[in-house]
């Protein structure tokens, strides 16, 4: 009877996964510099996830047709990007904001 249990418990277990909706991609900068801490969130949710050392992230959703993704990170300007179905946004380039481009600009002025 233990055995039969066990046996209909495991082969319930991949139905659990069966509503979920991966998003993937990478968070880079206008150098193609990974992101890190970037946030990523699924617009009028309360979805948010960051991005990990290399830029990269993975949401989940329910929703399972297209989704829109905002982003942000101290430093950058913010973004926001529709992902189709299929769930890859793969490279994802966040412009520098006003600040940091001055502070470019200006270091990179030769004397």
């Amino acid at each position: 009877m233990r055995i039969v249990t066990c046996i209909l418990v495991l082969s319930l277990v991949p139905c659990f996964g069966f509503g979920q909706n991966k998003i993937t991609g990478k968070i880079v900068d206008q150098l193609g510099f990974p992101i890190y801490r970037a946030s990523v969130a699924l617009n009028t949710t309360d979805i948010i996830t960051y991005t990990d050392y290399d830029g990269s992230f993975t949401l989940t959703s329910d929703k399972d047709f297209h989704w829109k993704v905002n982003i942000s990170s101290k430093g950058y300007k913010p973004e926001s990007y529709f992902v189709l179905s299929g769930g890859s946004t793969g490279a994802i380039v966040l412009e520098f904001d006003a600040d940091i481009k001055e502070l470019l600009d200006a270091s990179s002025g030769i004397d």
